[in-house]
């Protein structure tokens, strides 16, 4: 599966949800690489739920559409 699972796109909309406020708005895109608030150790509970190729990918696309 390729896309983000339902229990991801949870765990990513509570990420959001706490630190809406702190991320840069304004800029053309998203990116967990640049983004300090992003934890390591959230992407590592991302990629044990479903890890694919494209999962940062995926990750930036979803936060960026909420931004």
């Amino acid at each position: 599966m390729r896309d983000l699972t339902k229990k991801q796109k949870t765990l990513l909309d509570k990420w959001y949800k706490e630190n809406k406020a702190q991320i840069q708005t304004g800029r053309a895109f998203f990116d967990i690489a640049e983004c300090d608030l992003f934890s390591y150790e959230l992407f590592e509970e991302l990629q044990e739920i479903n890890d694919t190729e494209v999962l940062s990918q995926n990750i930036n696309r979803y936060i960026q559409e909420k931004n």
